[in-house]
């Protein structure tokens, strides 16, 4: 499986926008599941593929083993914040 870490700091350090999605997100594997769907339909390599899969598979035997650690992702009150200013500020753009 490729270095998730690299291709992380690969994207901050060249301005490339990234989404992580971490194990412990009870979201996960259903929106990777969806995502490998998109990636076939558009033709993405059998390797390409196989290696998401290995992701997948990683993130649901994680969440097997550790289901007391399996939640809904939130924001936390400052993150809530800063979103809320912003979505105001885009609403008063409008």
């Amino acid at each position: 499986m490729k270095d998730q870490l690299r291709l992380l700091r690969d994207c901050i350090t060249n301005y490339i926008p990234a989404v992580v999605f971490q194990g412990d997100d009870s979201c996960a594997p259903e929106i990777l599941e969806a995502a490998m769907d998109i990636y076939r339909k558009h033709g993405c390599s059998e390797e390409f593929l196989y290696d998401w899969q290995q992701l997948i598979n990683e993130v649901k035997a994680y969440q097997t083993e550790c289901p007391d650690r399996v939640k809904l992702p939130k924001l936390s009150a400052t993150e809530k914040e800063l979103v809320r200013e912003d979505m105001i500020k885009n609403a008063l753009r409008r």
